[in-house]
């Protein structure tokens, strides 16, 4: 509990859960938001496969969308993919670089859809002065080994929103 409030108190957001690890962020954050057999949820095609395997284990179909030149999901593509079945959008910001998460984000809002970003590999990047995991509706964080920060293994998950929160602490 400590980490978590100290987690936080750095990336200013309400509410923190840790979790055994990134892939198991992923997969809490989208039981939290109700995504269920024959859902969708798009994510970008420049990934790690934890973010399908969440997707899949969850019941729903990954749809995954191209990349632009920044390795980050394509916004262009990505308004082609939408459709009455996608219940979520999980953006990754590869490699320390932001995705276009203003325009996604305001995409999003409009079509109602719930935006998590991997923040997975630009753990304390920012745009606008806010953390990045902190602008969309969920931010996803992974302590492994491999990334920027790492206790060996581990993940968390950040949001604002008290009722994804409820659910990620009684599921967790």
């Amino acid at each position: 509990r400590e980490f978590e409030k100290k987690i936080s108190k750095k990336f200013n957001t309400k509410y923190v859960q840790c979790v055994t690890s990134g892939t198991s962020a992923i997969k809490t954050a989208l039981k939290s938001i109700g995504v269920k057999k024959d859902d969708e949820v798009i994510t970008q095609s420049f990934n790690f496969i934890a973010t399908v395997e969440a997707i899949v284990d969850c019941g729903a179909n990954p749809v995954i969308a191209s990349i632009n030149n920044s390795l980050n999901l394509s916004l262009i593509d990505l308004k082609k993919q939408v459709t009455k079945k996608t219940k979520a959008i999980i953006l990754v910001h590869m490699l320390g670089y932001c995705a276009e998460i203003k325009e996604i984000y305001k995409f999003c809002k409009k079509k109602k859809i719930i935006l998590i970003e991997d923040n997975c590999e630009a753990i304390g990047a920012k745009y606008k002065k806010k953390y990045l995991g902190t602008i969309g509706d969920i931010g996803i964080l992974s302590f492994d080994f491999g990334k920027n920060i790492t206790t060996g293994e581990g993940g968390c998950i950040l949001t604002n929103n008290k009722k994804i929160y409820k659910y990620c602490r009684s599921y967790h």
